[in-house]
């Protein structure tokens, strides 16, 4: 089957012809051409030593940050990819698996900031008066007296109105 396209508005889509068969008549460099080559089928070899280590290392990074034990990080890997063990895993599924874990050393090292963030709050707010006028800027800019409940971007904004507030009365 061929298809040709002929004319400076068309368009032709995958669905529309077999690879190997395309005719472009006048070409110019403003014209996108876009052929994606089919990929060959899932590479089902088993991780290599280095991906293992590598898997190992961010394992480790995580038990760090996070204090969670690390046949629970291997255990959440494990279900997100689909195996029962790293045995299982496969090279297709790698880059998953690094994005995964990735993923979760972001959360805990945003979550370990926040927890930083509020401890600061509290402590640069001991006095009664300072609480409840931080408690109100929060109400007020975000919804929520609950630091807990904040991001961490909420958390940077209150800390600066903080120390704002503590220098100019200090004036």
């Amino acid at each position: 089957m061929a298809v040709n396209s002929n004319g400076s508005d068309n368009r032709v889509s995958g669905r529309d012809y077999h690879e190997k068969n395309i005719r472009i008549e006048r070409y110019d460099g403003r014209h996108t051409v876009n052929i994606a080559i089919p990929s060959c089928g899932a590479d089902e070899r088993p991780l290599v030593k280095a991906q293992r280590h590598q898997l190992k290392l961010l394992v480790d990074k995580i038990v760090d940050v996070s204090k969670e034990e690390s046949f629970v990080v291997w255990r959440k890997l494990h279900a997100e990819i689909g195996v029962d063990s790293i045995d299982k895993m496969t090279v297709n599924q790698y880059p998953t698996a690094i994005s995964f874990l990735n993923a979760m050393l972001d959360r805990h090292k945003e979550r370990d900031a926040c927890k930083s963030l509020v401890s600061l709050l509290l402590r640069n707010s001991e006095n009664n008066e300072a609480r409840q006028k931080l408690l109100r800027y929060c109400h007020i800019n975000f919804g929520t007296g609950r630091l807990n409940d904040l991001t961490r971007s909420q958390l940077q904004m209150a800390l600066s109105w903080l120390d704002q507030q503590t220098t100019d009365c200090g004036k």
